[in-house]
């Protein structure tokens, strides 16, 4: 398989964007539809880049499983998305980076947030495939309290490694969440089929 570098680099800038205006903005009290807009603009500017690794997992989940091609270029893409969101934390915090003060549970399951994940993943799909991608960004900012790691996992990521956190716990949720939420994204198109 050969490095797709464009990809990678839209990957890198559309995590940092995210990392650095989105997910500063959505921070306490902050302003959701001014995050909606600005996760918009940073997938209009990377088109191509799934930018969020929930969108990764669900093209992963939702793609042939038996492309190992294909599987190889997601897992750049999620570590693109990791070192672009590394970028942002350690230029946000003046070239430090903490660790989550509380990382979650290592695998760690709870039937609620599960079920929450599939359905956003579903919900998450049907739009990106059936509407212009800032409306897919609202839609995304809107179920961010549900997707769990889906949604800001390479932010997660990158403060456990630079900050020398509980790196196994946080992945665990990153993958996790992700899967699950592909897995939902899988379930939704297969309902679609049958309709």
């Amino acid at each position: 398989m050969e490095m797709d570098w464009k990809t990678n680099m839209a990957e890198l800038g559309g995590a940092f964007m995210v990392s650095w205006l989105v997910l500063g903005e959505m921070g306490d009290d902050g302003n959701m539809l001014m995050a909606g807009l600005l996760l918009a603009v940073a997938m209009a500017a990377m088109a191509g880049a799934h930018v969020l690794p929930m969108f990764t997992w669900i093209s992963a989940m939702t793609g042939d499983l038996q492309d190992t091609d294909a599987w190889m270029g997601n897992v750049m893409r999620l570590i693109m998305q990791m070192v672009g969101a590394g970028a942002a934390l350690a230029l946000m915090g003046d070239g430090t980076v903490e660790a989550a003060t509380e990382a979650p549970e290592m695998w760690a399951f709870d039937l609620w947030p599960m079920l929450t994940m599939l359905a956003g993943g579903a919900i998450i799909a049907t739009v990106a495939s059936r509407c212009d991608g800032w409306m897919t960004a609202f839609a995304v900012v809107a179920l961010a309290a549900y997707l769990g790691a889906g949604f800001d996992g390479a932010n997660g990521m990158a403060a456990e490694v630079m900050g020398g956190g509980a790196i196994p716990e946080m992945a665990s949720h990153w993958i996790i969440d992700g899967v699950v939420i592909g897995l939902g994204a899988m379930l939704g198109g297969m309902l679609e089929e049958q309709l």
